[in-house]
């Protein structure tokens, strides 16, 4: 397996960085989309994991993320459309992909915010991948998201789209972790495995309080996502954990499970975790998870409409 760096220019003169894990012999493409307050280069391990199996996977830093990435812009989508233009990175991304392996089925993984930026761009740019996976997602919970725009609006209105709130630092991450008490580090809330959590707090390019401009951009870009408009023939493949309080403990993500199944998805599936907390691909048993990411990855074939042999649900309570 060889690994290459991905730069990619986009027509607002932001620059796409990112790096491809290229097998001898691929089989399909597999597109991460990763979260928030974190970066691409926290997926190699999974990407070189994956190669070996001839999975080619392509990890990127969404805008405002990453080790390359200017502090004054660290944690800031854009001072306009930012929403758009995450998700127009992507398609970039995926489009790149697309034409240097002709061919080959094009999976797109996205994990906590970049979930719902991939549940935009399937909304949008549906027929160009062949099957969406969603990790430690959670329901469009429209009622908390007006009220949270709401607040975020009037600290926009008072502080600047540029500032970063400690007071909305504390209502997400600090509230996921208080589920977590006492807590040994402010991000228990992402794994029971104590090196990656210490990995995580160790990385400066982790954590970091991002801007209320991100936070509006963010929300609305969520309150935008409607599963009925999605195409009805991508298979749509959910996993999280029953301790992730961003799922609210599972129970989020069953009911968006029920929506995008309710929806009209010809294939939807969950895979529920028991114990796992928000980052099932850094949990204590990751390779349990990898390998059902695998799994993912090889049952998808260029012929989207063939059906997967997954059941329709596994591991529900």
């Amino acid at each position: 397996m060889t690994e290459h760096p991905l730069t990619l220019n986009t027509p607002d003169g932001h620059t796409i960085a990112g790096r491809q894990y290229l097998p001898a012999q691929p089989v399909a493409i597999l597109v991460i989309s990763h979260g928030m307050a974190e970066h691409g280069d926290r997926y190699q391990e999974l990407a070189r994991w994956l190669g070996a199996h001839n999975i080619l996977v392509i990890t990127y830093h969404h805008r405002g993320h990453g080790p390359h990435c200017p502090a004054e812009h660290q944690g800031h989508y854009a001072d306009q459309n930012g929403w758009q233009r995450v998700v127009d990175d992507l398609a970039q991304v995926v489009e790149t992909a697309r034409k240097q392996h002709p061919g080959l089925p094009v999976n797109l993984l996205g994990h906590s915010m970049g979930s719902f930026i991939a549940q935009s761009y399937a909304q949008q740019y549906g027929d160009r991948i062949n099957a969406l996976i969603l990790s430690a997602t959670n329901r469009i919970h429209r009622p908390q998201l007006l009220a949270s725009r709401l607040l975020v609006n009037l600290i926009a209105g008072v502080r600047g789209r540029r500032h970063r709130s400690r007071l909305i630092g504390k209502m997400t991450f600090g509230q996921f972790n208080r589920a977590f008490r006492p807590n040994r580090t402010g991000s228990d809330w992402l794994s029971r495995d104590p090196e990656q959590v210490d990995r995580y707090e160790a990385d400066p390019c982790c954590g970091f309080d991002c801007s209320v401009g991100l936070w509006q951009d963010f929300i609305a870009g969520m309150l935008s996502i409607r599963p009925a408009t999605w195409h009805r023939d991508l298979p749509v493949h959910l996993l999280s954990g029953t301790a992730d309080a961003v799922g609210e403990m599972g129970k989020g993500v069953r009911q968006h499970f029920q929506t995008i199944r309710e929806s009209g998805i010809e294939q939807v599936t969950l895979r529920l975790f028991d114990g796992g907390r928000h980052e099932m691909l850094n949990e204590t048993n990751r390779m349990e998870v990898w390998q059902y990411v695998l799994t993912l990855c090889r049952i998808q074939s260029p012929a989207r409409s063939e059906a997967s042999d997954l059941p329709l649900a596994q591991s529900l309570p």
